[in-house]
């Protein structure tokens, strides 16, 4: 089966309406094994359906914007998020709740730049 981007495009736009649809129906069921099986289910669909398309899904220019954007996006989270977690560090010498959030906001920040730099020097070596 030979898809045209197109048809792919409507694919995914139906898959991720049926997913979101289904997962929160769960949550509201409070049912939280489903949303897991029904996100691995659309993202080997998807991986299926992305296979079948015969047209150019992307170019090179496109792969460097999304580099860009990627390392950017990293940037600025890194920043807002030291920024606000300092403040809320500072905010804990008042109230003690403000502790556990400066602190998941600085493992969120290592977190991300391990996993960047672990993935850019894997996609280096190759």
């Amino acid at each position: 089966m030979q898809l045209t981007l197109k048809q792919y495009k409507i694919i995914k736009l139906t898959i991720a309406f049926v997913l979101a649809f289904a997962i929160s129906q769960s949550i509201v069921f409070k049912n939280f094994f489903i949303p897991v099986i029904l996100t691995t289910i659309g993202l080997l669909l998807l991986i299926y359906f992305k296979r079948q398309v015969k047209d150019i899904m992307a170019d090179e220019r496109d792969w460097a914007t999304g580099g860009r954007s990627a390392l950017l996006s990293i940037q600025i989270y890194s920043w807002i998020s030291v920024v606000f977690m300092f403040l809320f560090y500072a905010l804990s010498e008042i109230d003690a709740i403000y502790y556990p959030i400066a602190m998941t906001l600085a493992f969120s920040v290592c977190g991300l730049m391990f996993l960047y730099s672990g993935i850019f020097y894997f996609l280096n070596k190759k």
